[in-house]
């Protein structure tokens, strides 16, 4: 009895709960401080007032998170972008709580190794929290991951019905759980075949068939995206793909991601070599058994996921994001945590220094990042509303800016995108691609630029930075690239983009009496999108180099 009143006493109970705590206010710190949405998220936002289930699934992404969103709205909870990011908040400390929970079902331990390399992970917090989809995935990939554990320990009605609801809502949020939901289906499954569970088999399988029921309404909208996304799609840089996997995997050191991948080969290890012991020797205890079929369980749920989310990426075809595989190392800790054998009080003592050391390195270095922003446009948009007149015209680059300054700018100033589309509240990558097809797709905005100067108004471009330069006086502007796709680029959009503000850069040099970059006084740091503000104004006849 006195045991069980002092377990919490107990390092690694020490530990974790300051481990815990810590992240919590890392959290906490960055919902107050990350300040205004970003493009994806006011997507989502977007996406969310519809007014029907069919228009709300027509994202990226199903139905749930919108769902999420329009509930929280609905109930007066989205008057502010604090109020609406208070929905990132919940999940990421929900995800904290899911690791706790899935730790003491299985093993009556804390999380140590979900709370280091999950918990403190500085891109499981900045996207995990943000208005998006991947916080919630992470959390029911969590949540899922544990129920397969759970399920195997005691087969029963009651756990299969848990299983159900968490993989059905796993593919509810993102399309790639899809692959999390089938590792765990299969891994599940050849336990129970090899226990020889029939029943349990079943129960398995109608898991499986539920979930991919439960996709069938996507296909009309798939097909469209498939369709209409080609400016997306334009292939995987491995460069990029490498650089964001260890960004991601190796935190808060590069190498970590050797860890990562020593953690997996301990499970496999221990699956092969206790499958191999119990073959030898049969007469072994059920505790001895439960414990091989978890290991099993999760070496088979690794190997597939991992498999699965490769193919999975390759077939999508699009620039490969560290967010996009949170679920899998919510997924991963859980296994790490429930299968590694950790009995042996050297191996606890190891993971406690682990544990400790990289709490040490991960915090101070997380607390540094989540100081940052996501995007400035709510600050560019202020600006423009209170100095722009409504004579002047706003020219906002690259196009997918403009539904973040859509949200944001008051003012009734005319703008525009580059470059021009009709629809700004969601990634209408389909009116981008007709646009890549439009030779003279700006001869419109050069009209307008033109004609706004020789009233003698001023002309505002909001860039993103880096995008646009101020050229030599009489620099010839490039020629128009050909109708998309392009030999090498295919149906990319930056080729284009940067001829187009080249052309605009050209243009003001040689006809405005005055192109200047304003100086920007914030001292802020920017993730996705930090705008820089020209403007130009006075006109001159004089005409550029032919």
């Amino acid at each position: 009895m006195q045991a069980k009143r002092t377990f919490l006493l107990h390092p690694e109970w020490i530990l974790a709960v300051l481990i815990t705590t810590a992240a919590c206010v890392l959290h906490y710190y960055y919902w107050r401080h990350v300040g205004g949405l970003w493009r994806d998220e006011v997507n989502l936002v977007d996406v969310s007032q519809r007014r029907s289930f069919i228009d709300m699934a027509k994202d990226s992404f199903p139905i749930l998170m919108p769902l999420l969103v329009h509930m929280w709205r609905s109930a007066g909870l989205g008057d502010s972008d604090l109020h609406l990011r208070l929905t990132g908040l919940l999940l990421g400390l929900g995800t904290l709580a899911a690791l706790w929970i899935s730790s003491w079902k299985i093993r009556r331990a804390p999380p140590l190794i979900g709370l280091v390399l999950l918990g403190l992970n500085v891109t499981v917090i900045l996207a995990g929290d943000s208005l998006r989809a991947y916080g919630l995935g992470s959390l029911l990939a969590v949540a899922l991951t544990a129920s397969g554990f759970f399920f195997l320990q005691n087969p029963s009605g009651q756990r299969v019905g848990w299983l159900i609801l968490f993989a059905v809502l796993s593919v509810q949020v993102l399309y790639q759980n899809a692959v999390l939901v089938a590792a765990v289906c299969f891994g599940a499954w050849v336990v129970c075949w090899r226990r020889q569970d029939g029943r349990a088999a079943l129960q398995v399988l109608l898991v499986a068939v539920v979930s991919a029921a439960s996709l069938l309404p996507y296909a009309p909208t798939l097909m469209g995206i498939a369709g209409g996304s080609r400016v997306l799609r334009t292939g995987i840089e491995l460069r990029h793909f490498l650089a964001n996997l260890t960004g991601t995997f190796g935190y808060p050191r590069w190498d970590y991601i050797y860890l990562w991948v020593l953690l997996y080969g301990l499970i496999i290890f221990n699956a092969i070599a206790g499958s191999e012991t119990n073959i030898s020797a049969p007469a072994k205890t059920k505790v001895t058994s439960s414990n091989l079929d978890l290991s099993l369980f999760a070496a088979i749920l690794l190997a597939l996921e991992s498999i699965g989310l490769a193919i999975f990426l390759l077939c999508a075809q699009i620039p490969i994001e560290g967010w996009y595989i949170l679920p899998f190392m919510g997924s991963a800790v859980v296994c790490f945590d429930a299968a590694l054998p950790l009995c042996h009080w050297i191996w606890r003592t190891g993971l406690l220094v682990f544990v400790a050391v990289t709490a040490c390195l991960s915090i101070p270095h997380t607390g540094r990042i989540v100081r940052a922003h996501f995007s400035n446009m709510d600050i560019c948009a202020r600006q423009l509303t209170a100095a722009a007149s409504p004579k002047d015209y706003v020219l906002v680059c690259p196009w997918y800016c403009g539904i973040t300054f859509a949200n944001y700018f008051k003012g009734t100033t005319l703008w525009d995108t580059l470059p021009p589309i009709s629809d700004h509240s969601v990634h209408r990558f389909d009116l981008v691609q007709l646009q890549l097809q439009n030779t003279n797709a700006i001869t419109p905005l050069l009209g307008q630029i033109t004609q706004t100067l020789q009233a003698g108004h001023r002309v505002w471009i909001l860039v993103e930075e880096g995008r646009m330069h101020v050229p030599a006086t009489g620099t010839r502007p490039p020629l128009n690239l050909p109708p998309a796709p392009l030999p090498d680029t295919g149906w990319a959009d930056a080729p284009y983009t940067r001829v187009w503000t080249f052309q605009v850069a050209c243009l003001l040099v040689d006809h405005s009496t005055n192109f200047e970059k304003l100086k920007n006084f914030s001292t802020e740091r920017f993730l996705a999108e930090n705008m820089s503000l020209f403007v130009a104004n006075g006109w001159k006849t004089n005409s550029p180099v032919q």
